[in-house]
């Protein structure tokens, strides 16, 4: 049987990071001209126009209100030279912030990396889950990533091709106090009540096997693992922190997402993005994140989806940020796409 180590788990969430990256890095690129030769601001409480939001204030500044959000270009003031909490959507913390630029001490971006991935190395940044992968292997596609929240999460796999004669699957879940099959005619399964739920901070193998009439099996494993206790609660208490400022629903799954990316969350990311978008909500960032994360956790075909929804609503809101990153993040979706093909300077 087919086991995905846990190493090589980390290899592909991290080509999917350098590949989000690559959407950062074009639009800072894009936006540095404009910001040359400008003047010191004190800050945008009342300007108006696009901006890139990097952070959302918490609390401590004297002329940006809690629950403001704040461009790269702003700068903190707080009361007494004390300092300012921020939550930084870049690295999903809230922090203690001193006065000065937001972009020095907000940020931090590894633009090198980005475009040797976007311009030279692409080939080793994209990879797809998926029926690309062998449309004759069940790939598990929910939950999205490996580390998850839920301890009794809903399974969902890739059907195999109809040719092979598939008759139905088995969905094993293999580790400490747990070890259950099941048999499957659909593909996905709610995590059984009556089997015992996985465990905070222990790696569980999850193998999905497909019947075929000749009574051969192929399988496909993954692993799952339940956020460790302490790691949850510390995110908890920043979601608590972020929920107690009253924002608009769009605004709170704006930040939520970023939080739990942050934290390698991608399941629980999507899934308020989604009920943003089940709310039939018009917000083109609520779009393009979601396209954000369907890319970085292998399904390209969605990502497109979600980011022509997102240019289609910037163009109706003339959102010109929101607009860029939708388009660099359609193109990035198309050319995951791609063939797989050998990088010539590999040869």
């Amino acid at each position: 049987m087919l086991i995905v180590t846990e190493s090589t788990t980390k290899i592909e969430r991290k080509a999917f990071q350098i590949q989000i990256a690559a959407i950062a890095s074009v639009l800072v690129f894009s936006n540095l001209g404009s910001a040359l030769g400008q003047s010191r601001p004190a800050a945008r409480a009342g300007q108006t126009g696009a901006c890139e939001f990097v952070a959302r204030i918490i609390s401590g500044d004297i002329r940006l209100a809690a629950g403001k959000e704040v461009c790269k270009e702003d700068y903190l003031q707080s009361a007494n030279d004390s300092t300012v909490e921020v939550l930084c959507y870049e690295s999903g913390k809230i922090l203690q912030l001193k006065n000065g630029a937001i972009n020095e001490r907000c940020l931090q971006r590894s633009n090198n990396q980005a475009q040797v991935c976007i311009r030279e190395n692409r080939f080793s940044c994209f990879k797809v889950k998926g029926p690309g992968e062998d449309e004759n292997v069940p790939t598990l596609i929910t939950p999205y990533s490996p580390l998850i929240l839920n301890p009794r999460p809903v399974l969902s796999w890739t059907p195999v091709s109809n040719a092979m004669g598939a008759m139905g699957y088995i969905v094993q879940i293999k580790g400490p106090r747990v070890d259950w099959s099941m048999d499957v005619n659909s593909t996905s399964l709610l995590y059984p009540q009556e089997q015992p739920a996985m465990q905070p901070g222990i790696i569980y193998q999850v193998n999905v096997l497909a019947k075929m009439a000749e009574q051969k099996f192929i399988p496909k494993s993954s692993i799952l693992m339940v956020m460790p206790s302490l790691k949850a609660q510390r995110t908890k208490a920043v979601i608590e922190r972020v929920q107690s400022l009253n924002l608009s629903p769009d605004s709170l799954a704006v930040d939520l997402t970023h939080i739990y990316k942050a934290e390698d969350l991608f399941s629980e990311a999507i899934e308020v993005l989604k009920e943003r978008i089940q709310a039939k909500t018009k917000n083109p960032t609520i779009y393009r994140l979601l396209g954000d994360r369907y890319l970085e956790v292998g399904l390209p075909i969605e990502a497109s989806h979600k980011y022509k929804i997102a240019i289609q609503y910037s163009k109706l809101r003339g959102n010109s940020v929101e607009l860029a990153k939708a388009q660099t993040g359609l193109e990035l979706s198309r050319q995951s796409q791609l063939p797989t093909r050998i990088n010539p300077a590999q040869k």
